[in-house]
C-alpha cells in the first residue's frame, strides 16, 4: 500500500517521475509515426505561436504599429528577416544588434520575439535585425546556422546602405538562438563587437550535467530534457529510436569518454556556487560504458564546432568579441552556458556573466505585458544597459 503523501518507489525512482518521462517519450514517438518530429508541424507550430504571443503580449495577434519603430519585413541575402528601426535615430552610423530567435531550431518565430524586438531597438537605441531562419527538422544543421551567418554578413557588408555602423554590430539569441550566436561569433570573430548567448544549448555531448538533472522537469510545460533533446535530434537529423540512450550518456563510447572531447564538458568546468545539490558539486563521471556503433554513427556530428560550439579547444576562444553570458539557475542549460563562460574566461576572451540564480528558461520573455517576472524585468534592464555601455 501506499501511504497518503508519499509515491511508490520503484528501483530507487519516484514512480510518478518514470510515468511522466515515459509518457512524453511515448507523446513524442507516437507524433513521430506520424511524420510529425517531436510534435512538430505547420499547425503545431502556429499554434504555439499564437499561444505565445498572447501570454507575452495579451493579445493573440501581437502589438500593432508602433509609432517610435520603422517595422518591416524583408529578405537579406535569400534569407528572412524583420527590421526594426527607431524613428528618432538619424545617424547614418548607427548601431545594430542581429537577433536569431529561440525554440529549438524548429518552434517560433520572429513574432514569437517582437515585443523583445522592439524593446530592445527602442531602449538600446539601435536597429534590430530579427533572422526568421529555416527550422529543423525540415531544414536541419548546417541550415539554420547557415542562414544566420548569412544574415549577419549582409548586415555588416551592407551596413553603408543600412545606414549601420560595420565596427558597431552585436549578435544575440536565447535558447537554440543562444547557440547560433555563439557558433556565428566563432565564423565572424573579427566582423562583430559583441555577441550575447541568453541560456545557450552548446553540446550533445553530456546531457548528465548537474542543470540537467536538477532542472529536467522542474518547470511544467518549460524546458526538460526530454524536449530538448528532441531539439537537437531534429537539429542533427539523428533518430529518435536513440532517445533513452542519449538521455543516459550511452551514445558516446568509452573511447569519446576519456578523449579531449569530454575535457571540453568535463566536471572541472562546472560552478559549484551555482549548483543547488550538495551531491552534484563534486560529480566524478564514469566513463566504462557506452555503445560503440552509435557513438561512431553521431559522432562526426556532435563533435562538429558548428553544430556543438563547446567542442573546440580554448585557444579558438581567445580572439572572440566582448560576450555576454546570460544563464538561469532553473534552466536544464544553466551548466551549458556556465562552462561556455569559464572556458572563454581561461582563453583570456572578453567575457562577463550575468547569472540569475532564481531564473527559468524563457525568463527573457516575461519582462512586460500581462505576466511580468521580477527576474524577467531584471534580466531585460541588465541586457539593456550592457549594450548602451559597450555597442
Amino acid at each position: 500500500m501506499v501511504q497518503k503523501g508519499h509515491k511508490k518507489k520503484e528501483g530507487g525512482k519516484d514512480l510518478g517521475k518514470l510515468i511522466h518521462d515515459h509518457d512524453a517519450k511515448l507523446k513524442i514517438l507516437y507524433l513521430n509515426n506520424f511524420g510529425v518530429h517531436g510534435g512538430v508541424c505547420k499547425f503545431t507550430r502556429k499554434g504555439v505561436d499564437m499561444m505565445l504571443t498572447t501570454l507575452i503580449t495579451g493579445s493573440p495577434f501581437g502589438l500593432g504599429a508602433d509609432p517610435e519603430l520603422k517595422i518591416y519585413d524583408t529578405v537579406f541575402d535569400g534569407v528572412g528577416v524583420r527590421v526594426y528601426e527607431p524613428v528618432n535615430l538619424k545617424s547614418n552610423k548607427r548601431p545594430a544588434l542581429v537577433y536569431y530567435h529561440g525554440g529549438g531550431w524548429s518552434w517560433l518565430s520572429v513574432d514569437v520575439y517582437d515585443g523583445a524586438t522592439r524593446a530592445l531597438a527602442k531602449r538600446v537605441g539601435m536597429v534590430v535585425v530579427s533572422v526568421s531562419y529555416r527550422q529543423s527538422p525540415e531544414h536541419p544543421h548546417p541550415i539554420p546556422f547557415e542562414d544566420c551567418l548569412t544574415a549577419t554578413k549582409y548586415v555588416v557588408n551592407n551596413a553603408k546602405s543600412l545606414h549601420v555602423d560595420p565596427s558597431r554590430v552585436a549578435i544575440s539569441g536565447d535558447s537554440a538562438g543562444g547557440h547560433l550566436s555563439a557558433a556565428v561569433a566563432m565564423a565572424m570573430k573579427k566582423e562583430i563587437k559583441i555577441s550575447v548567448p541568453i541560456y545557450p544549448c552548446l553540446q550533445l555531448f553530456d546531457l548528465q550535467t548537474p542543470s540537467y538533472i536538477e532542472n529536467k522537469d522542474y518547470i511544467p510545460g518549460m524546458l526538460t530534457d526530454v524536449s530538448m533533446l528532441t531539439y537537437w535530434l531534429n537539429y542533427g537529423n539523428i533518430s529518435y529510436n536513440y532517445i533513452d540512450d542519449i538521455l543516459a550518456n550511452r551514445h558516446t563510447s568509452q573511447k569519446l569518454k576519456e578523449s579531449l572531447y569530454a575535457k571540453y564538458v568535463s566536471p572541472d568546468w562546472y560552478m559549484k556556487e551555482h549548483i543547488r545539490t550538495p551531491s552534484l558539486r563534486n560529480m566524478k563521471k564514469e566513463t566504462n560504458f557506452g555503445k560503440t556503433e552509435l557513438s561512431n554513427q553521431i559522432q562526426e556530428t556532435i563533435l562538429n564546432p558548428d553544430f556543438s560550439p563547446l567542442m573546440v579547444p580554448d585557444v579558438k576562444f581567445k580572439d572572440l568579441p566582448l560576450t555576454y553570458v546570460l544563464t538561469a539557475g532553473y534552466d536544464v542549460l544553466r551548466d551549458d552556458g556556465l562552462i561556455y563562460y569559464q572556458r572563454l574566461k581561461k582563453a583570456g576572451a572578453k567575457v562577463q556573466l550575468a547569472h540569475y540564480s532564481e531564473g527559468f528558461h524563457g525568463m527573457i520573455f516575461f519582462f512586460d505585458g500581462p505576466m511580468p517576472f521580477q527576474v524577467g524585468i531584471r534580466a531585460m534592464n541588465d541586457l539593456v544597459e550592457f549594450l548602451k555601455k559597450n555597442l
